[in-house]
């Protein structure tokens, strides 16, 4: 789908795959299309710009992400190079999370662009994972890299280069 706003058409937004991530978010995740546009939109009573500066978040390396309203997902900017990667893996994405429902790769819902000032970014929701888990004692960003890997003194989410030597992760069958 694709609608483009203002005068002389200067917000652009794109969705791509839709009838391909309609069919993952239904059939094989189990979310009904309004329970995903509900998600997104957020709430007119709290207001859909309060819950997105509430939960945006820039890297460092100049992308960004933002939680939707509810919190049961996460839309993350990736390159032109990323989103083509994204898009023609797409199909085997599509049989393993059919075939393999438990598997650990993250559960993608969504594919977009936006188009604003003759800039285009891209970006994907991805199903948050944490969504409907007890509040989190520890948090780590592990990136799989020891380079620069360190928490600030106070920063609430830990590193690489914090998780200790003698700690195991046990990922255990539900």
């Amino acid at each position: 789908g694709r609608y483009s706003g203002g005068p002389r058409g200067r917000v652009t937004f794109r969705e791509y795959a839709p009838r391909t991530m309609q069919w993952l978010r239904s059939r094989v995740f189990g979310v009904e299309a309004e329970a995903y546009a509900t998600a997104m939109a957020g709430s007119l009573e709290g207001g859909v710009e309060l819950s997105l500066a509430r939960s945006f978040s820039e890297g460092r390396g100049g992308g960004f992400f933002f939680f939707s309203a509810d919190g049961r997902y996460l839309a993350k900017s990736m390159t032109r190079a990323e989103h083509h990667a994204l898009l023609q893996l797409l199909p085997q994405y599509c049989r393993h999370m059919q075939s393999q429902p438990r598997s650990l790769l993250s559960r993608l819902s969504g594919c977009y662009s936006i188009t604003m000032y003759g800039q285009t970014k891209f970006f994907h929701v991805l199903s948050n994972v944490f969504a409907d888990l007890p509040p989190m004692h520890e948090r780590f960003d592990l990136k799989g890299s020891w380079v620069d890997r360190h928490a600030t003194p106070g920063e609430k989410t830990r590193k690489d280069s914090d998780w200790p030597a003698s700690r195991l992760l046990r990922l255990q069958p539900q």
